[in-house]
């Protein structure tokens, strides 16, 4: 669960950080390179989540396929 909590913080900074650079646009400072590695970070944070979710996500579907079929 701190791995979870861990990505979750981490992806905040990353749109955090993306906002940032994008209200920097308007004077075409924009840093492709940083763009991307917050991108990259975001993506990677996600996975993290996805991963760690996913086998509580098929348990949860099959108990309630299970209420069901009873």
């Amino acid at each position: 669960m701190n791995k979870v909590l861990s990505a979750i913080k981490e992806a905040s900074i990353s749109v955090a950080c993306l906002l940032d650079d994008v209200a920097v646009n308007k004077s075409d400072e924009l840093d492709l390179a940083e763009l991307t590695k917050d991108i990259e970070n975001l993506q990677n944070q996600i996975t993290i989540i996805e991963n760690y979710l996913e086998p509580f996500v098929i348990e949860e579907l099959d108990t309630l396929k299970n209420e069901v079929e009873t």
